[in-house]
């Protein structure tokens, strides 16, 4: 055999040998995709038959009374329990967790669906800003938001501005709206600071809101969030106030701008 004939069926043999092995690796992904697709319609077709059998409340709350802490997760094991048996795709997980807030508003919380058969919730509660002094004389946390969260002692509420009255307990809205002030002002080194608040009240005839200080027996009306220059007027008034050795004035700053001083006689 000439160089010529032996040079084309060498390069013959190279193009079969190479067609076998691109058929093999087309014959191999096609296996791959094959498995690929049917074990995703498999998984799809089992997801959307499978039917919640398990569900996890995982809860992180700071409730110190154990008989709240027990008729709490009750009432929201109770309401998840509803959801046994159903599908796991049909949970819409958006209202499940409003009704949850619906029951426990002082923390966030989580759902979600876990394959094959399970529903995952958490709840974790959010720190608390302000404390609430209910009528039933227990304190309660209210976190950033406003929401109400577990009940705390009575040692707690050293640590935090209290919120008196009914309103405050009723109206997330008014609890908001103490929020949205106190986060306007200066956290320390104030006499109108953040940490010098003892309690705050609402009143009703002026829908305004009375902050208690606790170093003096000074008490500021306002109504709404504040500017820098009026809380930097208000800390003038008072300082004024101090040094002319008065402790106890009624600051009415609910003008903004225009800040009256009263006198005021404690108890």
């Amino acid at each position: 055999m000439n160089k010529k004939a032996l040079f084309f069926n060498n390069f013959a043999i190279a193009c079969f040998e190479g067609l076998k092995n691109v058929m093999k690796t087309i014959r191999k992904l096609f296996l791959f995709l094959f498995l690929g697709l049917f074990i995703c319609l498999f998984g799809l077709l089992l997801f959307f038959f499978s039917k919640i059998q398990f569900i996890e409340l995982k809860a992180d709350l700071k409730i110190q009374n154990q008989a709240v802490y027990k008729s709490l997760e009750s009432n929201i094991a109770a309401y998840l329990n509803n959801y046994k048996k159903k599908y796991l795709w049909s949970i819409n997980l958006t209202e499940t967790v409003k009704k949850i807030e619906s029951i426990y508003s002082g923390g966030e919380v989580h759902v979600k669906r876990k394959f094959p058969n399970r529903l995952i919730v958490f709840i974790k509660e959010e720190p608390a800003f302000l404390l609430l002094l209910k009528q039933n004389q227990f304190f309660y946390s209210v976190s950033k938001e406003g929401y109400i969260g577990s009940q705390k002692r009575a040692v707690d509420s050293l640590n935090f501005p209290i919120l008196r009255g009914k309103a405050f307990e009723e109206k997330l809205e008014l609890r908001q709206r103490v929020l949205k002030i106190l986060q306007t002002m200066p956290e320390t080194g104030k006499l109108f600071s953040l940490e010098n608040i003892s309690e705050i009240l609402y009143d009703k005839d002026n829908d305004s809101l009375l902050f208690y200080l606790v170093s003096d027996y000074f008490i500021v009306e306002l109504k709404e969030a504040l500017s820098l220059k009026t809380i930097k007027n208000i800390n003038f008034v008072l300082n004024y106030l101090r040094m002319q050795g008065r402790t106890k004035a009624f600051v009415d700053a609910r003008a903004g701008k225009k800040i009256i001083v009263k006198k005021l006689n404690k108890g």
